[in-house]
């Protein structure tokens, strides 16, 4: 098994992006149950067409209940709110990226800033070399009497790209995230001191958002930092995921100590029944147990949900929840009040045809987890190959996004009620 990291390296690279545009293992702590019928209803909210295209990359709810997300399909390019009004939903394109002046691929998902403006990162930037940006768009301070008005976009920042160590480049899937004081962070696939990726924080100053690289990221000499993010603890320490650290993967903490962050490795994946290649970030419950998972765009080796827990030494106990039988997630797991673990897997394209993949839920029951299937895609007009971030609403009620398939063959956005 050690001598394939490079090419599970490349394949899993090649996997996300893909997805992006377009024996079981048990644990001792963790029996799961797995029913598998549909338990709940799937309503089509919208489906794609060819303006403004598919490619869509998770959803972010308002208090009103309105959804949010952006659509990359390499000629169109938006962000959008699919406003809920009465029993219908209205999709509204708010902003249309220009990829000559403002940047281009838009594969993160959208998120709500302190101050109500949404912001999210583009993959390149524009037509000064630029190797991707951060942005934010809110609605204009012009009058519009017209429910379709276009929002007002600001570039908060410009990577330089992996020649300049100083800099990330290639922000990629990563949701961004904000501290109290308004600071943003978030991670870069490429460039910084290794060519392999950064963990970065943007400070708002007179003169704009200047960059700080808290961490400079080492990835097995392979710029494949997969699509992690980060994520804050209660204590104010940052969290994220290194697919190809080490022999099989990490999980990394970054502590805050004055003006720098110390960067210490919590977890490293052995790629046997704890699981391999940790894809996309960390979740956190109240009791500060994070929740991931491994695998999720390759098959060679197990897709997995595990758990870390604080063991109160400074060490971290991994636990696998589950085990999927084909690809697991590949974008961040969300969690709600409860306790429970929500996510979508996006199916097998070109390994198995009629896998278009599922909706998941993990619920605690003691000291162990009950795995649900919440519902399975058919590749019709429900769509196909869900790939971004579950939301889920106070009513309980997951919205999220399939990239294929739908009525017109560009993809859905959809809700699963219970």
């Amino acid at each position: 098994m050690r001598n394939r990291p490079g090419i599970l390296r490349n394949a899993l690279r090649s996997r996300i992006r893909l997805l992006a545009f377009t024996p079981a293992l048990l644990c001792a702590m963790a029996v799961i149950a797995t029913p598998f019928a549909q338990a709940q209803t799937l309503h089509v909210l919208y489906a794609l067409t060819d303006q403004p295209g598919g490619n869509l990359t998770g959803l972010v709810l308002d208090q009103a209940g309105n959804l949010y997300g952006t659509t990359s399909n390499g000629s169109v390019e938006s962000v959008f709110e699919l406003k809920h009004e009465h029993s219908s939903w209205l999709f509204q394109p708010r902003y249309y990226f220009h990829p000559q002046n403002d940047g281009r691929g838009p594969y993160a998902p959208v998120v709500f800033g302190p101050e109500g403006a949404l912001y999210g990162t583009t993959i390149q930037g524009g037509n000064y070399g630029y190797l991707g940006t951060v942005y934010s768009v809110q609605p204009s301070a012009d009058s519009c009497e017209s429910a379709l008005c276009l929002w007002d976009e600001t570039r908060i920042y410009w990577f330089g790209g992996s020649n300049n160590i100083h800099d990330g480049s290639d922000p990629f899937t990563g949701p961004l995230i904000f501290d109290p004081a308004g600071n943003i962070y978030g991670t870069t696939l490429d460039g910084g001191l290794y060519g392999e990726g950064t963990a970065y924080q943007l400070v708002k100053t007179q003169n704009g958002w200047a960059e700080n690289i808290i961490a400079n990221l080492r990835n097995n000499d392979s710029p494949t930092n997969t699509n992690s993010g980060l994520t804050f603890d209660a204590a104010g320490n940052l969290y994220g995921t290194i697919g190809f650290a080490g022999a099989y993967g990490q999980v990394y903490e970054l502590t805050p100590s004055g003006q720098a962050w110390q960067q210490q490795t919590i977890y490293s994946f052995q790629g046997g029944n704890d699981g391999a290649f940790p894809v996309g970030g960390l979740v956190f419950d109240a009791a500060g147990n994070a929740y991931g998972t491994t695998g999720g765009a390759y098959q060679v080796e197990p897709a997995t949900v595990f758990q870390l827990s604080p063991q109160g030494d400074g060490t971290w106990r991994e636990t696998v929840l589950y085990v999927f039988p084909g690809n697991g997630p590949i974008n961040n797991l969300t969690m709600d009040a409860a306790g429970n673990i929500y996510g979508s897997t996006p199916g097998t394209p070109g390994i198995n045809p009629d896998h278009y993949g599922m909706v998941f839920k993990l619920s605690p029951v003691g000291n162990s987890w009950t795995f649900t299937q919440l519902y399975e895609f058919t590749g019709g007009d429900d769509g196909a190959f869900p790939n971004g971030i579950v939301a889920v609403d106070s009513a309980g009620n997951l919205y999220g996004v399939c990239d294929a398939a739908g009525a017109h063959e560009r993809g859905t956005i959809w809700e699963i009620t219970p």
